[in-house]
Formats: C-alpha cells, sequence, structure tokens
C-alpha cells in the first residue's frame, strides 16, 4: 500500500486518539507484559539522549516524533483485535462505526442567535 500525502495527513490528525488508545491496551492487563516491556523498551531508545539511531540531518528532532508515532501505531497492531476493538468504541477510533451526522428532527436543531 503506497502511502500517499492524504493517507500521511490522515494518520497524523488520527495519531492523538491512537495514542489515547495505545495508553488504554497499555493499561489492560490482558496484554502480554512482554509487549508492553518491548513497547516501552523501544520507546526509551527513540527518546534517549544517547541517540543510538541518529539523526536525520534536516528533519533534527522530527524524526524521533516519526519513530514514537511508528512505534505506538505498532504497538496497537500488535496487541490481540478483539481488546483493540474493545477500546476502539471508547476512544472513537472505531473503523466500524459510521461517520458522524448532524441530528434529524426539527427539534434537534436550534437556532442560538446571541442575545442584544
Amino acid at each position: 500500500m503506497a502511502l500517499t500525502l492524504v493517507s500521511a495527513a490522515r494518520w497524523a490528525l488520527q495519531f492523538p486518539k491512537t495514542a489515547l488508545l495505545a495508553s488504554r491496551l497499555f493499561l489492560d492487563t490482558r496484554i502480554s507484559p512482554l509487549l508492553k516491556l518491548a513497547a516501552a523498551g523501544a520507546a526509551i531508545v527513540v527518546i534517549s539522549p544517547a541517540d543510538l539511531l541518529g539523526d536525520i540531518p534536516v528533519l533534527g528532532a522530527v524524526d524521533d516524533i516519526a519513530l514514537l508515532m511508528l512505534l505506538v501505531t505498532l504497538f496497537v497492531k500488535l496487541c490481540p483485535a478483539a481488546i483493540v476493538r474493545e477500546h476502539q468504541a471508547d476512544v472513537g477510533t472505531d473503523p466500524g462505526a459510521t461517520s458522524w451526522r448532524p441530528p434529524s428532527g426539527p427539534a434537534s436543531i436550534k437556532n442560538v442567535t446571541p442575545r442584544s
């Protein structure tokens, strides 16, 4: 699957919810402690001052942020799908949910003109 600019932007905008989902999964006791340990260890390697991976000269610290975003996404993908689906509805990243639609019916939309 080719990464286009639009899909990269969508992924970046969705990332705060993905990070929240990852934090909920990290606290879930049903997720393997080994997976949690691997994710935490990889995060420490990325953000360590020793900078074992080095920086891309033009990007500087942005590459560390991108690596952390990839790490969080990978952690979510490696967690059991059933447990991820349980947390997705609470976080708002459920891919099966229908997209937002405005409420229907005349009583649901009110005119809120400010009074002077």
